[in-house]
């Protein structure tokens, strides 16, 4: 029988914090403190949409022992906004840019660290290094999405964009671009772990159009930015991830100009690629390319 997932089990070994925005707003995140004996730079963690903190588990937990500090924020408008009226709503990358920025200040000044993100979190962590707004070391894109397996026509964007006008509040679930339902696609082949994402209280199951036009205009960004894209790089695909095709995540990687970049594709891996079957492999491929070790 498979062993049931919670929170507490995704989470063990952190630390609750607060972080504060660019203007003053406060959010909650996650630490995992470096343990061991060698001391390691820092790692920031950024998750997808209506992800949270937890998600970042067994990622932040492996790279603890190996004697990282794994910080992991809270996004503003998604699920853990403290904020409900920005749930499923706010997304503007200027604002993201700058709570990212704020955070950097005030836990990240004095050491060097690393950036990881996670399919939405990933084109916030590309807009957010192309911009200035943080200086990462080496930076890690898990499953980015930059782009919908089934690309919506710019017609059906521009109708999206006049309705937003009109219906600013209005909410419905992306989830009818990826597979036509509203219901949680797979996202991972272990089922305790798809039975915890369907009951997750910071799910958000509706976003405002205006999000949803945004949430376009933040994929087709980082599709340009990525020719600006120029500290070390690695790149995880998924062979059965719902959102985008292998030979999209692909073209994307190509776009990237930084010298120093690795692709690596798990053709039976879903969209969750530390809560999947190659979750050892995920692993230490991102340890091994933060401590800059060449294999």
């Amino acid at each position: 029988m498979v062993s049931a997932v919670t929170y507490e089990h995704l989470t063990r070994g952190a630390r609750q914090f607060a972080w504060r925005g660019h203007d003053d707003a406060s959010f909650p995140g996650l630490v995992w403190e470096a343990s061991g004996r060698k001391s390691q730079p820092h790692v920031l963690c950024i998750h997808g949409l209506s992800g949270a903190a937890a998600d970042f588990g067994p990622l932040a937990r492996h790279l603890s022992a190996e004697g990282f500090t794994v910080w992991v924020i809270n996004l503003r408008g998604q699920g853990n906004d403290p904020d409900p009226r920005r749930r499923g709503h706010f997304l503007d990358p200027q604002e993201w840019r700058a709570d990212l920025a704020a955070f950097a200040r005030e836990f990240l000044a004095d050491h060097p660290f690393h950036l990881v993100g996670e399919s939405m979190g990933s084109l916030v962590a590309v807009d957010a290094v192309t911009h200035g707004a943080l200086h990462p070391r080496r930076l890690v894109l898990s499953v980015p999405v930059t782009e919908t397996r089934r690309p919506v026509p710019l017609w059906a964007i521009a109708m999206l964009r006049q309705a937003g006008q009109w219906l600013p509040r209005c909410k419905f679930s992306p989830l009818r671009f990826v597979h036509g339902k509203t219901s949680l696609p797979r996202l991972t082949s272990n089922d305790a772990y798809m039975h915890y994402l369907k009951k997750i209280p910071h799910r958000v199951n509706g976003f405002t159009i205006d999000f949803l036009t945004r949430f376009h205009d933040l994929m087709e960004g980082a599709q340009q930015s990525a020719g600006r894209l120029e500290i070390p790089t690695l790149m995880l695909s998924a062979g059965r991830d719902v959102f985008i095709r292998p030979d999209q995540s692909r073209a994307f990687f190509n776009r990237i100009s930084a010298p120093e970049k690795e692709y690596v594709f798990y053709p039976e891996s879903h969209h969750l690629l530390w809560h999947d079957v190659d979750t050892d492999d995920v692993l230490a491929r991102i340890t091994r390319w933060i401590t800059e070790a060449r294999p």
